[in-house]
């Protein structure tokens, strides 16, 4: 078979006292498409995706024990596929393992994003989706995240980031944004240049917004839901 390619990429970490060392995800990739997951542990997963499918993965760290015996032990996992391998989603919110350090910068094809509750302590990096032009749905609350940049990212059209470390966002590029939920971000500045598909918006709670822009992003919505109607 053909060369594997890396697509995805993050760390997972264990926690002493959580119930398990487990970790969950779930991989959508087109019909054809094979991967193998590394799950850093000297073992891996190998998966062919007879259609185009939501699968999900289940990976014990610790099978011989009720809670994970060491704290903060670090695996590296990498999820690679064939020539021929489109991953077109990814949903990644584990609960018993930290995960973090999350790199989707080789996956182009990718439309579905979920990325949520990092721990604030670890997550000291931004996440970078610069090379992801064909993402539709993006969630990635509570990360601690400080910044998130969506210039390229253009097809995005339900964005969730509330819950970060986010002083202020742009969604100058993204025409066809139709919904958005950045609360509790004690955020200060929220960009809107043009977004004729934006009818719903939660922004306003736990930031810090000027009041000329919540006006400003109000009308927009209220307007487009006009819009709709007609």
């Amino acid at each position: 078979m053909s060369v594997l390619n890396s697509k995805i990429k993050f760390t997972a970490e264990s926690i002493a006292w959580s119930y398990g060392g487990i970790i969950y995800f779930d991989v959508k990739a087109s019909a054809g498409s094979v991967i193998l997951i590394d799950w850093g542990d000297g073992r891996t997963t190998k998966h062919l995706f007879q259609n185009e499918t939501e699968i999900k993965f289940k990976h014990n760290y610790f099978p011989n024990h009720i809670t994970p015996p060491y704290d903060r032990e670090k695996f590296f996992v990498e999820i690679s596929g064939y020539a021929d391998c489109r991953i077109i989603g990814f949903s990644l919110s584990s609960v018993d393992i930290r995960a973090f350090d999350l790199d989707v910068t080789n996956c182009p094809e990718l439309e579905e994003l979920t990325y949520c509750w990092s721990d604030y302590r670890v997550n000291s990096h931004n996440l970078d989706l610069s090379c992801n032009t064909a993402l539709k749905y993006l969630d990635c609350k509570e990360n601690g995240l400080t910044s998130l940049n969506l210039a390229n990212n253009t097809a995005l059209e339900k964005l969730l980031c509330s819950r970060n470390r986010l002083s202020h966002l742009s969604l100058a590029s993204n025409f066809v944004l139709k919904y958005l939920d950045c609360e509790y971000n004690e955020m200060k500045q929220l960009f809107i240049c043009y977004a004729p598909q934006l009818t719903k918006a939660a922004f306003e709670e736990g930031n810090n917004i000027d009041e000329a822009t919540k006006i400003q992003i109000r009308g927009l919505i209220a307007e487009n839901k006009r819009n709709v109607i007609l």
